[in-house]
């Protein structure tokens, strides 16, 4: 490739205009490589390691090119191992002009020890953590990275369901502090539902996050965009409901009926409805309660439990039933990470009656958002078998 002009064969990759057996005739490649190479190369903002590592080497050269200018450290790192030298060297140069840029890139993978080299254990690979989703839609996520010859970066961001990516502080430890810290927000986030997860989950869910600053125009912390650049591109969020299908039709009923018991965990202890409904709720009590009009307390008390079953129809229009499901099921996903599959299948239950139309008030789970602010206006407990629960249809 010595006598190869990679800034032209580079322009010609980007050129609309140009055919792939110009590209392919200038590289001495295939045909179908070039006009795979060109494809890249356009969309090299979203393009994966593996589809440069897997070009012929004049083309993974020009790609790698292509990589430095959009700062892809990820994609340089890959072609870095490229079985052909002059694109390994490509790379390598890459990496180095984006560290001196003042671009954080890891190191470009070391050569094969030779067969008579001791073997070096390979230390394990860190874990992420979250904090289970709250009931405003937030939650706290914990995302490790090593720094090579520095230690342990630790990202600690805010998510939010409503307005997206709260807060993002960053920090560098070393390792044995990371190990104590990572054994402390165990131990300490007991209440909070802290969780080991992925780091691929975990940079997927920041990400995503970021994604619904744009929604919500809430300000996107300073540095985010920089350093989820640093990390490449994430992997889809994976909806929680689809490792969760509907039960047999009698368990499913069963399932939503006993789903009040959630509110008994500690996850679910602070979820209520907003203020602003608690607070009208609480007035009409109060008005109900000083009232002299009804002929006995039981008229009262229906009265006041009437109150209550209107204010959860009120809370459950069709957008907070949809967002209240959905972190039902980022519920059910996280108590079946932490150990907890019966409680995990109940809160699915409960997402899924909601997602298919079932009043909040049928689905005990969501009523309690609002009753269990004013338990003694609770209704007495249904007979066995007599719940209005729609079963899933099949």
């Amino acid at each position: 490739m010595a006598d190869l002009d990679l800034d032209a064969l580079l322009a010609m990759m980007r050129d609309p205009n140009s055919e792939s057996r110009q590209i392919a005739d200038a590289a001495g490649c295939p045909r179908e490589e070039a006009g795979r190479a060109s494809r890249v190369v356009l969309g090299i903002a979203r393009a994966k390691p593996e589809e440069l590592l897997s070009l012929p080497g004049p083309l993974a050269a020009a790609a790698a090119r292509a990589a430095i200018g959009a700062g892809r450290a990820d994609l340089l790192l890959a072609v870095a191992g490229h079985a052909s030298k002059d694109a390994s060297r490509e790379a390598k140069r890459g990496l180095h002009l984006l560290k001196s840029r003042g671009i954080e890139v890891p190191d470009p993978p070391r050569a094969a020890p030779s067969p008579g080299a001791a073997a070096v254990p390979a230390e394990p690979p860190l874990s992420a953590y979250a904090s289970a989703i709250d009931g405003q839609g937030e939650r706290a996520v914990w995302l490790p990275r090593i720094l090579v010859g520095r230690g342990v970066e630790i990202a600690q961001a805010v998510l939010s369901d409503e307005r997206g990516l709260i807060e993002l502080q960053l920090g560098v430890v070393g390792r044995r502090e990371w190990r104590v810290f990572a054994r402390g927000l165990l131990e300490r986030g007991a209440t909070m539902g802290v969780a080991e997860i992925d780091v691929g989950l975990a940079l997927a869910m920041i990400a995503a996050a970021r994604t619904g600053n744009e929604r919500s125009g809430h300000l996107v912390p300073p540095g985010t965009d920089h350093w989820l650049g640093q990390h490449g591109p994430a992997a889809p969020l994976p909806d929680p409901s689809e490792g969760f299908p509907p039960l047999p039709e009698d368990e499913e009923r069963e399932a939503v009926e006993r789903s009040g018991r959630l509110h008994d965990l500690p996850l679910l202890r602070g979820w209520l409805a907003g203020e602003q409904l608690l607070r009208s709720v609480a007035g009409s009590l109060d008005g109900i309660a000083a009232s002299p009009t009804f002929a006995d307390e039981r008229q009262r008390a229906e009265q006041m439990a009437r109150v209550v079953s209107d204010a959860v129809t009120t809370w459950f229009d069709a957008a907070q039933a949809a967002r209240f499901a959905l972190r039902l099921f980022e519920t059910a996903a996280h108590l079946l990470r932490a150990g907890d599959p019966e409680n995990a299948r109940l809160a699915a239950a409960a997402a899924r009656a909601l997602r298919r139309g079932v009043p909040a008030r049928d689905v005990p789970a969501a009523r309690l958002l609002v009753q269990k602010a004013f338990p003694a206006t609770a209704p007495a407990p249904l007979p066995s078998g007599s719940g209005t629960v729609d079963a899933p249809t099949r």
